[in-house]
């Protein structure tokens, strides 16, 4: 054999050993972590866009529900992936920015360091609910029957807004009420109407429905304007009380860091043409998400910026969630 024919044989190699390790992604099912339970806001979100997400891939979206500690578990499940572009998480406003800025104890990863960031996905504002055998019709009449009846309400939170609500109203108020934390908003609204809890601050995609349904009845809304999907529900301000500042929820997608730039920035494109989608829009709008995409450098930037707000929130409201 020639030193030419030998050369030519390496070369063939080397082109076929390129030719395996590029591979094209996605060559199989992706895993979408989501830190909540099923039918939470977080996870209806996932399904809306998984379907034509998978179709733009060619590859299926399985949804991985992990629910725990303040979103921080499926998060860190996330973070210590393979960071080969086949996990990625349904990020909140909790793991990313609340829980690591103090809201809970022992956060197993840095958000700065651990993930990097695709899009945002959208945002969310609350509503205050009660149990329909409460008295009280209104935000105000409600915090005078708490003020009136120490000790005897129990409030619920069943995400990072709802903790950090209650904690506003709480502080503010000087309120003497008992919290109840859950993993996720569905069963607390379970024990909401049930009676096991009185009141809660909910996610307006996850308290619509059983607002219409007359489940449980709406208080007030803690931002400056009605919700357009709960227009009767006024404001707390036009009930006389202090409008708390906005922390109202969001998601992003994301990766664990690592991942493959190519991978990122192929995810951002396809994902931003799935929530441009106008049945997308219109689903994800008939639950109160209002869908926000960006670049990536606008994610991660409001990533940052957010982590510091809650930072500051934590300290200043004193708030714990577990």
């Amino acid at each position: 054999m020639t030193v030419l024919h030998r050369r030519s044989l390496l070369v063939l190699a080397l082109a076929a050993s390129a030719a395996v390790q590029a591979q094209p992604w996605p060559d199989k099912p992706i895993r979408l972590i989501v830190p909540y339970t099923a039918g939470s806001a977080s996870d209806l979100m996932s399904r809306v866009i998984s379907e034509p997400l998978a179709k733009a891939l060619g590859q299926p979206i399985v949804i991985d529900n992990k629910p725990g500690a303040n979103s921080t578990l499926g998060t860190h499940l996330a973070a210590k992936s393979a960071p080969d572009g086949y996990t990625l998480l349904m990020a909140t406003n909790a793991g990313l920015a609340a829980s690591p800025g103090g809201l809970t104890d022992n956060v197993p990863y840095d958000p700065l360091k651990d993930l990097r960031y695709i899009t945002l996905v959208g945002s969310v504002s609350y509503v205050w609910i009660a149990n329909n055998d409460m008295k009280a019709r209104s935000a105000k009449e409600m915090l005078d029957y708490i003020k009136a009846h120490p000790k005897q309400t129990n409030y619920a939170s069943g995400n990072t807004g709802g903790i950090a609500y209650g904690g506003f109203l709480k502080n503010t108020y000087g309120l003497d009420i008992t919290h109840a934390s859950y993993k996720s908003t569905p069963p607390a609204i379970v024990d909401l109407i049930g009676g096991q809890v009185q009141v809660m601050m909910a996610d307006v995609a996850s308290a619509t429905p059983m607002i219409q349904s007359g489940k449980v009845k709406a208080l007030g809304v803690p931002v400056a304007q009605r919700n357009p999907l709960l227009p009767d529900v006024p404001t707390f301000a036009e009930q006389g009380l202090v409008t708390p500042p906005d922390m109202s929820g969001w998601w992003m997608v994301a990766a664990p860091a690592g991942t493959p730039e190519a991978v990122l920035t192929r995810l951002n494109t396809e994902l931003v043409k799935v929530l441009g989608l106008p049945e997308v829009r219109a689903k994800l709008l008939q639950s109160g998400i209002v869908a926000s995409p960006s670049s990536r450098e606008e994610a991660a930037k409001y990533q940052r910026e957010q982590l510091d707000v809650w930072r500051r929130m934590v300290k200043e409201l004193d708030l714990k969630g577990n």
